[in-house]
């Protein structure tokens, strides 16, 4: 697929990633124009197995959270000669080939943002544990983001994201932990933003569990999701 002359940044958040981070960065080598891992306190060896691999290495001391990686990334897209940065998970649940069709609308100056949507391709079964609790979960979530960004959304917790250079500036995003891919779609609705979904393939973990918590999450997500809408 043509980039047409567009440079793609990976951002990775990490934490305790070392048994995939070489294999996912290998496999996305040829995509990305660079790849950006932000270490959110990792106490194994993801940061020195990335830095093996040849990716630039952000390293928190602790651990933030997820959002607050993610902000961190944005951070360095804005002041980068990259013109998308696309998000992409550590553990090896999204796939290669997802990545190029997600950027594609942004490339063709279709769309600021654009999400990998799970459930207009494939969610597999045994991806996570608690399968079936943890779609429920995403469905109730996705239908609130829905309603809040009042964006055709249908999976509002996409590890698959991909934004311009011009909607990052945008988004004036807060999260620091859980409620970072939420609060992204409803800050581009609130700021105007041109938003697609793209179906993509979301598959079993390379090694572990996912950290998520299925319990705690509507806890954590919840407030971040009502600021972001309350925010102008």
């Amino acid at each position: 697929m043509d980039k047409k002359g567009k440079k793609l940044l990976a951002l990775i958040p990490a934490y305790n990633e070392e048994k995939s981070i070489k294999t996912v960065i290998e496999n996305i080598k040829d995509i990305a124009d660079g790849i950006l891992v932000v270490d959110d306190g990792s106490t194994d060896n993801t940061s020195k197995y990335a830095k093996e691999c040849g990716a630039e290495v952000i390293r928190f001391e602790k651990n933030r959270g997820k959002g607050a990686a993610i902000r961190e990334g944005f951070r360095y897209f804005i002041n980068s000669p990259y013109d998308i940065c696309f998000i992409f998970d550590a553990d090896g649940q999204y796939r290669k080939e997802d990545i190029l069709p997600v950027c594609k609308p942004i490339i063709n100056d279709e769309a600021d943002i654009v999400v990998g949507s799970r459930f207009l391709g494939e969610y597999k079964e045994g991806a996570n544990i608690n399968y079936r609790i943890r779609i429920l979960c995403n469905q109730i979530s996705t239908y609130v983001t829905r309603l809040m960004s009042g964006l055709p959304t249908t999976d509002a917790q996409s590890g698959l994201v991909a934004v311009s250079k011009y909607s990052a500036k945008q988004l004036d995003l807060k999260a620091d932990r859980w409620g970072i891919h939420q609060e992204i779609i409803i800050r581009a609705g609130k700021k105007g933003l041109r938003y697609k979904e793209v179906p993509i393939v979301f598959e079993k973990r390379m090694h572990g569990v996912s950290r998520l918590k299925v319990l705690k999450y509507p806890f954590t997500a919840f407030p971040v999701m009502l600021r972001a809408w309350i925010r102008r």
